[in-house]
């Protein structure tokens, strides 16, 4: 049976932030997919196909607590969300196209803009968060006690 995972005090902001810029990557990963792919390197189109292909539409049910969250005003949330096999491998995976997408965005390689340093602190906490409660059972650590360490 797979552990449910809890993220506690998931930080609104950045998690709409990182939504936003997320979309802004997949609005530009699909017009370079309809573009002259020939001027494009072979490692950002493979993170393109990747990420409209693997990743589209896994993130609606969390999406939907965090803006019923923003609605309310709330600063914070506490998510649960399934620690199955594949749920961990994706969150592994999309973090790490969201890396390497942040590094063809710091080459000029894309007009999006790279992540800023907290929303990608936060992005490998969830991950981290992720891993460590459903490979190894740990506790949940609070986003404010990771972003204080």
């Amino acid at each position: 049976m797979a552990r449910t995972v809890t993220l506690l005090g998931v930080p609104v902001d950045l998690y709409l932030a990182a939504a936003r810029r997320t979309d802004e990557l997949v609005r530009e990963f699909a017009l370079i997919s309809f573009g002259d792919r020939g001027r494009v390197s072979s490692s950002l189109l493979e993170l393109v196909d990747d990420l409209r292909t693997n990743h589209a539409g896994t993130t609606a049910d969390i999406r939907a607590r965090v803006d019923g969250a923003a609605r309310r005003g709330a600063t914070f949330v506490d998510i649960e969300i399934p620690g199955e096999k594949r749920a961990v491998e994706l969150t592994v995976q999309l973090t790490d196209i969201l890396d390497a997408a942040d590094e063809f965005c710091r080459s000029g390689d894309l007009l999006t803009l790279a992540e800023s340093p907290d929303v990608a602190a936060w992005r490998h906490w969830w991950r981290d968060e992720v891993v460590a409660q459903a490979r190894h059972g740990a506790a949940p650590t609070p986003w404010a006690e990771r972003k204080d360490a």
